[in-house]
């Protein structure tokens, strides 16, 4: 589905809303589609045959037809009112029925949306409250749904309010115009309302995703644990508690200018309608109209006030389908990427894999959307072809958004990023992510097979030969081995009853035998091992080493004992390239580099030591 481009905050229009979502429902179901347009005749047909029955009876008594002709117009009157209802109620069902799942749709487009953006994107704040009210309106099958029963009923009223105030209009100019007049006062306070429920909704998404967010804390295991230890149920609770109340808040404001509306409307209906009656009456009584015409005219002002009635209800009813689509259609007119739509080329991304990849860094910033001063000032690095760089530093001095930087997740705000000296603009998103392996210290499990998790293919598209290499050199071979479906396993307990779970360390191995499938020049490893023991770290580091040798490889760290296995260091601070160098040259030098190793190899010493006494006091307790 194309989708027009935004400009700041255009807002769509009821009318353009509608359209679209009828549009939408012509591709999920053709017959959502005519169903909409087509009930509204049958229906307006029986309300005709209704208003005119009467007044042909009164007619035919005053005329004293015979019983035969009488009861046959009666009959044949009745009849044709079934048949249209009948039809009527046959789409209604249909729409009642069908529409249950057409939220899927935009369900379906927002997925997609989702998944096409770039990573930055879906950071930005502006862009995340947008999809927050975009998905909790998707979500909610019964409010889009209700344009499927209330359209109709909106055309049926436009539809049959028009004919009837063409009818009475023939008959009396003054009459017309007190019905215009009545309906001009009914749009002038619905129009009011409109923009008070604007107002109050637009606050809405930001409370729903607090509330969604704390209900779904409640039921999440991590989470759990948490509550319960440091008792937390009652915050829980209070916060979700205050939620619901501003939620409630803002729907009582909405419902209360509906109430000051709908009765405004009814003392204005009451005036208006009362004069239309005298009118009529006065005018039978003057000779100008006979009785079957005053019931005639009768029945025509109320269907007109019924019409008109179901025409204001259907564009009420319409008010939150406006909103909602409204939300859907800015969310999904998004821009979805800051890439360049050509790219480089099959050959040249060939030519990189193979020999190999330079990143360079000139003069690179980052500033937030919406920061004052830039995390990341000046940065310029060259990683050669193969070499192994250690980015270190402590919390908050940028590592985090170089990584981001280098993984192509962000754009960069200043100066200019090149690999083997093409600037990163020219890539397509996709080529530049074929060039980068991450192993990451937070990771994500997909509730699929091992083999599907581990590689992103399944059945003949495996490159056997390699995934063994991945998994012998990452240590967890034995581990895929020992399970008795091997590849085919399940994963993620929560969607697969069948699922296995591994324990934290097969994990990390089974993340770094992914990481060496894709077997990409450029392989960052981003504090993978926070959650393990040194001894372990050791080791994923030495059989990393090897595996990805002859790789740019940039590894992140906290513990500067992974240093040792790199070709060089880049300390930053302040968002800045502090120090650079080996690891001799930066402990000569005495600066900041040397003295955090200093700190943090005094506290391996203590702990060795610790280590130590205890061993040597269980030897001697004969343990």
């Amino acid at each position: 589905m194309e989708n027009k481009k935004i400009k700041g905050r255009k807002k769509y229009g009821m009318v353009s809303n509608v359209i679209y979502n009828m549009k939408a429902s012509k591709i999920w179901d053709k017959k959502l589609f005519y169903y909409q347009l087509l009930m509204i005749f049958p229906d307006v047909a029986a309300a005709g045959l209704g208003v005119l029955l009467p007044a042909e009876l009164v007619r035919g008594l005053e005329e004293k037809w015979d019983m035969m002709p009488l009861l046959f117009s009666v009959f044949l009157s009745a009849f044709g009112i079934w048949v249209f209802e009948m039809l009527r109620e046959g789409m209604q069902e249909y729409l009642y029925r069908n529409s249950l799942s057409f939220h899927l749709y935009y369900e379906k487009c927002c997925f997609d949306k989702v998944m096409n953006m770039d990573y930055e994107m879906l950071e930005n704040p502006q862009r995340r409250e947008l999809m927050e009210n975009a998905w909790n309106v998707v979500r909610n099958e019964f409010g889009i749904r209700n344009s499927f029963l209330n359209l109709p009923k909106l055309l049926g009223g436009i539809l049959g309010a028009g004919l009837y105030g063409f009818l009475i209009g023939r008959e009396s100019l003054l009459l017309l115009f007190i019905l215009i007049l009545n309906m001009s006062v009914s749009f002038l306070l619905l129009s009011f309302v409109q923009k008070k429920y604007g107002k109050y909704h637009k606050n809405l998404g930001r409370f729903t995703a607090k509330a969604s967010y704390i209900s779904r804390q409640s039921m999440e295991k991590a989470a759990g644990k948490e509550i319960r230890i440091y008792q937390m149920m009652d915050w829980f609770m209070h916060k979700y508690e205050d939620c619901l109340k501003e939620i409630d808040n803002i729907y009582g404001h909405i419902h209360n200018w509906y109430f000051v509306k709908g009765a405004a409307e009814a003392i204005f209906s009451v005036l208006t309608e009362g004069f239309s009656y005298g009118y009529l009456l006065y005018r039978m009584v003057q000779g100008r109209i006979d009785a079957p015409e005053f019931v005639f005219y009768m029945g025509l002002l109320g269907g007109f006030g019924s019409y008109f009635g179901q025409a204001v209800y259907g564009v009420l009813s319409l008010n939150s389908v406006d909103t909602s689509i409204s939300y859907i259609r800015k969310f999904l007119d998004l821009s979805e990427s800051l890439w360049n739509r050509e790219g480089i080329g099959e050959r040249k991304l060939a030519s990189l894999k193979k020999d190999g990849l330079k990143v360079e860094l000139r003069q690179v910033g980052y500033t937030y959307p919406g920061a004052k001063e830039p995390v990341l000032s000046d940065i310029s690095l060259v990683i050669h072809p193969g070499e192994r760089l250690a980015l270190i530093g402590l919390n908050g001095e940028g590592k985090t958004t170089l990584v981001k930087l280098l993984c192509g997740f962000y754009h960069h705000t200043e100066g200019e990023i090149l690999l083997n000296d093409i600037p990163a603009e020219k890539f397509k998103r996709e080529e530049y992510y074929e060039l980068v392996s991450v192993l990451f210290q937070d990771y994500c499990m997909l509730p699929v097979t091992l083999d599907k998790n581990l590689t992103g293919c399944s059945g003949e598209e495996i490159d056997r030969e390699k995934l063994t290499w991945a998994l012998r050199m990452s240590g967890f071979y034995e581990k895929y081995e020992s399970l008795p479906e091997k590849g085919e396993t399940l994963l993620v307990r929560e969607a697969n009853k069948e699922a296995l779970d591994f324990s934290g360390g097969e994990r990390q191995k089974m993340l770094f035998a992914r990481a060496l499938y894709k077997e990409a020049p450029f392989v960052i490893l981003d504090e993978p091992t926070a959650a393990l023991d040194p001894i372990a770290e050791n080791e994923l580091y030495m059989k990393f080493g090897e595996a990805v040798n002859g790789r740019t490889c940039v590894y992140i760290s906290h513990r500067l004992s992974s240093t040792r296995f790199c070709d060089r260091i880049c300390l930053l601070s302040n968002g800045r390239i502090a120090e650079e160098g080996t690891h001799e040259e930066l402990m000569e030098k005495r600066g900041k580099y040397a003295g955090i190793y200093e700190v943090q190899s005094q506290y391996y010493k203590e702990q060795d030591g610790r280590t130590n006494r205890e061993e040597a006091g269980d030897e001697q307790r004969g343990f």
